[in-house]
């Protein structure tokens, strides 16, 4: 399972700027808002299009009455959007592009290169590198001019990492891309392709088991950060990394998020939280008996972890990969999101709305 003062560069810094439409107040969002952090960061989750109309429309409500940006959990992912070569479908993501156009919420897109979730025609294919570079060339150019203008950020590549010592990049369809005998060339080339269709929305590396460079995960985090640091001293136009957190109440490498948002932000590149979750028992069924105790706990480490990003002028972006439990990717009784079946707030939303209230 997925564990989990700057000299920020021009590109990196600039924030989608967001009129507050809200009128809900007491919320994740009319905090953010209303803080002197409204300039800098937002607050979003990840949604999916096809529960929009559910339970009575408060999937919808809630999602834009607490947070200012949006992600599409899996519509606008390559499988996605082009199933047959050459023949893209760009409905569902455009759902949700749609309802963050209408709610005044920044668009995050998610994502165009991944080892996994590619159409058929893809993997089966058999193509050589040449062929395969213009495959990818085709679709982040086909995809970013279609929302040219209209996301704030993408993630360009999306968990290449070995989860391992030695930290290599993972075997799937894009390492035929070799042109160089490089086994970073398939990066490279997704991120210029990505920057050379649109030249002003942020590009983001997003990978998980990376979020602390203390504890467990200080190998693969150092892995991450050579590359990205790699990748911007050859002049590859990355502006930041997503940190993926799909991990336990228990997780105690807090202060080793912070001191790695730093080090990023030193090196002038964004972090993103971009798919936080927190069951209540990391284990193999990730079930718990769930209790005040366990509510209390989860809401500080969701609190302890967003202050981390109000920390660092470089985290400008603070979201759960979905926001009630009534609809997670995670199986169980996990409990893993601030909000209930029912759509109540649990203890983390009101100890998240302190810390943001507390940046003013």
């Amino acid at each position: 399972m997925r564990a989990p003062g700057s000299n920020l560069a021009p590109a990196a810094v600039a924030v989608i700027a967001l009129a507050t439409s809200s009128d809900a107040e007491g919320t994740l969002r009319s905090a953010v808002e209303a803080s002197s952090l409204a300039s800098r960061m937002t607050i979003g989750a990840a949604v999916n299009e096809g529960y929009f109309d559910a339970d009575d429309g408060s999937y919808s409500q809630t999602a834009a009455s607490q947070y200012n940006l949006v992600t599409a959990e899996n519509s606008c992912k390559f499988g996605a959007t082009e199933k047959v070569q050459n023949q893209f479908s760009f409905d569902a993501c455009d759902q949700v592009l749609g309802f963050a156009e209408e709610n005044n919420m920044a668009f995050r897109g998610h994502n165009l290169c991944w080892g996994v979730y590619n159409p058929s025609w893809v993997d089966d294919g058999g193509f050589s590198s040449a062929e395969l570079t213009r495959i990818l060339q085709n679709h982040i150019n086909n995809t970013l001019t279609h929302y040219k203008g209209k996301a704030v950020a993408w993630d360009v590549v999306n968990e290449a990492i070995e989860d391992s010592a030695p930290y290599g990049l993972k075997k799937n369809t894009w390492n035929n891309i070799t042109a160089s005998g490089d086994a970073t060339d398939y990066i490279d080339v997704a991120f210029a392709a990505a920057r050379a269709a649109d030249p002003d929305t942020l590009l983001f590396y997003n990978d998980y088991n990376v979020a602390s460079m203390d504890g467990w995960s200080a190998g693969k985090s150092d892995a991450m950060f050579s590359m990205v640091k790699g990748m911007r001293d050859r002049g590859v136009p990355i502006d930041g990394v997503g940190l993926q957190m799909h991990v336990g109440c228990g997780y105690d490498l807090v202060d080793g998020v912070r001191a790695n948002m730093q080090r990023y932000s030193d090196i002038g590149v964004q972090t993103h939280v971009t798919e936080l979750d927190l069951t209540c028992e990391q284990s193999a069924s990730y079930d718990c008996t769930w209790s005040g105790e366990v509510e209390e706990q989860q809401g500080r480490l969701y609190a302890d972890l967003l202050q981390a990003c109000v920390d660092v002028e470089g985290c400008t972006n603070f979201e759960t990969w979905g926001f009630t439990d009534a609809h997670t990717w995670i199986k169980g009784d996990s409990h893993p999101l601030p909000f209930y079946d029912d759509y109540s707030e649990k203890k983390a939303v009101a100890m998240m709305m302190d810390v943001l209230a507390s940046a003013n």
